[in-house]
C-alpha cells in the first residue's frame, strides 16, 4: 500500500480515525450496562400471523415483553428463542426463532411493553393444531394451525362451511413461485445490498447501471449461529456496475466493474447515545476486475473498515446515515493500474439523508491525491404519483468523479444521469 498522499491532511485524518475505533471498541466489547432479566420477568405473549401458516416455510412471529414490575426497566431483549413445539400425541420438538431485527437496548417503563419480530421454520412433519410455546416460558402456548406445503392454497380458498372441493386442489401450486420455493429453502437468505439501477445519461455516451445483492452465510439458527452470534453478520456480496454507450450503432459497454466480497455488519451497538438508532461496525475485502484481459485488464482488492450512524425520528419519518470508509489496497495490480490508489484514494465518506416513504439525498465524496471525488443521488418513489401502483424509484445522478471506471481511471467524468432504482 502507497504512503498517505498528504501528511497535512492524513494526519488530523489518522487521529480522528484513532479515536472513532477507539470508541468503538469499546462501545462493542464493553459489557453492556443493561440489566439482564429472566424470559419470565419480561412477561412475554406470542402472536403469531393471521391466516395460513406452511409448514416448512419461514415463519415470522411477533414476541411482547411486558413490564410488569415495580420500576422501569432497560435490558436487552434475547437475539434468539427456544419454541417447544408438540401435537395431540406427544410429539415435541425444539425449533429456534432468531431476531430478525436487531433492537439493542430498550427501555420498559412500569406496565410498558415492546414487540419483537423473530423468524423461523416450523419442521413439515407438524400439520393441523399444534401446541407452540416459549420452552422456558411453558405457560405461554398458544394454538397453530399448520398447513402443509402442497395445501399452501387449497387453505387460502377454504370455506368456512366445509372442506374444499375436491376439483379444486388441482390449484394448489397456483403460481411458478408456489413450487420454486418448495426446493428453495435458502432463498430467505438473499437481500438486497446497494443502490440498484438503470440510469440514462444527458449524453448518452455515459449512461450506467448497477445490479447488488448480498447472501447471509450462515445460518441464524443453526449451531454455529446460535453459539457464536456474530456469526450471523457474514455476508457474501456482489455488485455489478456497467458504463455502457447507448449512443454508439452498437450500444457497446464502455467498462463493467465486477465487485464479489465477503463483508460482516455488526449488530446495532447496546452503548450507543440514545438519541443515536443505529451504531454499526462494517468491514471487510472486495476484489474488482473488468474481466478483460492483456492491456486492456485492471483488477485490485481493498480492504475497508466503515462505522455506520444513523439518526432517525420515528415520528416525522425523518433520517440521516453517516459512514466514513477507511480502504487499503492489498495485490492491486501493478502492471495494468499501479497508481489507481492515487485516483480512487484512502478514505471516502458516504452521506444520506431523506425521508423513509419520500425523497432521499445520497452523497459520496471521495479523497485522493489527484483530486476529490463527488457523486450525488436523488430519488423519490414514483409510486407517489400511481396510487402505489408501480414499485420503482425516480432517480437523478450527477457525478463528477475520478476513476469511475477501471478502464480509464485516470480521466475525470462528470455526468448528469436520470433513471429508475429498484433499490436506493
Amino acid at each position: 500500500m502507497k504512503r498517505c498522499p498528504s501528511v497535512i491532511f492524513c494526519r488530523p485524518v489518522k487521529l480522528g480515525f484513532f479515536l472513532i475505533n477507539l470508541y468503538l471498541l469499546g462501545t462493542f466489547l464493553w459489557p453492556s450496562v443493561a440489566v439482564a432479566v429472566t424470559l419470565q420477568e419480561l412477561s412475554p405473549l406470542l402472536k403469531f400471523p393471521h391466516g395460513a401458516v406452511i409448514a416448512g416455510r419461514l415463519l415470522v412471529l411477533k414476541v411482547y415483553f411486558h413490564n410488569e414490575g415495580e420500576f422501569e426497566l432497560t435490558t436487552v431483549l434475547p437475539e434468539s428463542l427456544a419454541l417447544k413445539i408438540g401435537t395431540a400425541e406427544d410429539t415435541i420438538q425444539i425449533v429456534t426463532a432468531v431476531e430478525v431485527q436487531p433492537t439493542g437496548r430498550v427501555d420498559l417503563p412500569r406496565n410498558g411493553f415492546v414487540g419483537k419480530e423473530y423468524h423461523c421454520v416450523v419442521p413439515e412433519q407438524f400439520q393441523g393444531a399444534v401446541r407452540v410455546a416459549l420452552a422456558e416460558v411453558p405457560d405461554t402456548v398458544a394454538v397453530l394451525d399448520l398447513t402443509g406445503p402442497e395445501e399452501i392454497a387449497t387453505a387460502a380458498l377454504a370455506p368456512a362451511n366445509g372442506p374444499v372441493p375436491a376439483e379444486s386442489r388441482r390449484d394448489s401450486y397456483p403460481t411458478l413461485d408456489s413450487l420454486f420455493y418448495l426446493y428453495q429453502p435458502y432463498a430467505p437468505n438473499f437481500s438486497a445490498y446497494l443502490p440498484s439501477y438503470f440510469l440514462s445519461g444527458a449524453n448518452p455516451e455515459e449512461s450506467r447501471f448497477q445490479l447488488s445483492f448480498k447472501y447471509r452465510l450462515f445460518n441464524p439458527a443453526g449451531t454455529l449461529g446460535r453459539r457464536f452470534p456474530w456469526t450471523r453478520g457474514i455476508y457474501l456480496g456482489y455488485t455489478q456496475t456497467s458504463l455502457w454507450d447507448l449512443k454508439s450503432e452498437s450500444i457497446p459497454f464502455k467498462d463493467t466493474s465486477y465487485k464479489p466480497e465477503v463483508f460482516f455488519v455488526s449488530k446495532n451497538s447496546s452503548l450507543r447515545p440514545h438519541w443515536l438508532k443505529g451504531l454499526f461496525l462494517k468491514g471487510g475485502i472486495q476484489h474488482e476486475s473488468n474481466g478483460r484481459a492483456e492491456e486492456f485488464s485492471r483488477s485490485t482488492n481493498t480492504l475497508y473498515v466503515e462505522p455506520i450512524l444513523i439518526f432517525y425520528n420515528h415520528e416525522a419519518g425523518w433520517g440521516l446515515q453517516l459512514s466514513p470508509r477507511i480502504l487499503a489496497y492489498v495485490h492491486n495490480n501493478d502492471e495494468t493500474n499501479p497508481d489507481l490508489p492515487d485516483y480512487r484514494g484512502y478514505f471516502a465518506v458516504d452521506l444520506k439523508v431523506g425521508k423513509a416513504q419520500g425523497a432521499v439525498l445520497a452523497t459520496q465524496l471521495r479523497f485522493a491525491e489527484e483530486g476529490t471525488s463527488v457523486q450525488t443521488d436523488l430519488t423519490y418513489p414514483i409510486s407517489k404519483f400511481l396510487k402505489n401502483n408501480f414499485d420503482l424509484f425516480f432517480h437523478l445522478q450527477y457525478t463528477d468523479s475520478l476513476a469511475e471506471s477501471l478502464i480509464n481511471y485516470r480521466e475525470r467524468v462528470q455526468a448528469l444521469r436520470l433513471g429508475f432504482a429498484i433499490v436506493r
